[in-house]
């Protein structure tokens, strides 16, 4: 299972949201570049790169996320309001080594489809954000009538390869994760799935691993010293 470390941009800064609420974030002290260059150093199997302001429609971190992939020595997935090939395309040929949709893949199933036409299924990940089982779209503030495991079987069936399910409820909160859904999704699905929300801890990944998903994002807890990256290569 990979370790992808997160790297989410809030008007240019390095934050952590609680449950998804940009109201409610943390701005840590070091830069993008800086974060980036202590996940890779510290053992991140790949960073996860979100442009929060493009996510809610509130302008755009576009030259601090070059800057990182132009300095990356790992895997790095960009997301944050991608909505068309052009989009997705860009940010490959600057290097991501896949890009992420969210809103849009709920909103525009056919767009989806051309993107995962023109760019491979290989290097698009869809995020599936969710709260007590049902799909969040929009910046987190809509709330979609499909639930989490409907929307994953749909993805699966327009030749999605991953998806990123986060629980809204539990992220940024050491919670712990939601493993219940995970194993659900994990049981019902072939695609390639990695957990993201509420991760606390090495055992909380190590019981991800052992439900058989493919990688877990990790925010806070990186950011606070419970988990160390260098300790779980060593486990």
């Amino acid at each position: 299972m990979k370790n992808w470390a997160a790297i989410d941009l809030l008007k240019g800064r390095v934050v952590t949201l609680v449950k998804g609420d940009p109201s409610a974030s943390t701005e840590w002290e070091t830069d993008a570049l800086e974060t980036a260059a202590r996940w890779q150093e510290e053992g991140a199997d790949g960073l996860h790169l979100i442009d929060l302001d493009r996510a809610i429609g509130g302008g755009s971190n576009g030259e601090v996320i070059q800057s990182v992939l132009g300095a990356a020595d790992v895997p790095v997935e960009v997301g944050g309001g991608i909505r068309s090939v052009e989009e997705a395309r860009r940010w490959l040929d600057l290097g991501a080594s896949r890009v992420v949709v969210g809103t849009m893949a709920f909103k525009n199933p056919e767009k989806l489809r051309e993107i995962l036409r023109e760019v491979g299924p290989g290097r698009v990940a869809v995020a599936i954000d969710f709260k007590e089982d049902r799909v969040l779209t929009s910046g987190w503030r809509q709330i979609e009538s499909v639930d989490v495991l409907e929307a994953v079987e749909s993805f699966e069936r327009l030749g999605v390869e991953t998806v990123i399910a986060t629980a809204v409820e539990r992220d940024g909160t050491a919670n712990g994760p939601d493993c219940n859904t995970y194993r659900a999704l994990r049981g019902g699905s072939g695609m390639k799935i990695i957990a993201s929300g509420g991760i606390r801890s090495p055992e909380d990944i190590e019981r991800l691993s052992a439900q058989g998903l493919d990688g877990v994002i990790i925010g806070r807890a990186l950011y606070e010293g419970t988990v160390r990256l260098a300790e779980l290569r060593v486990s």
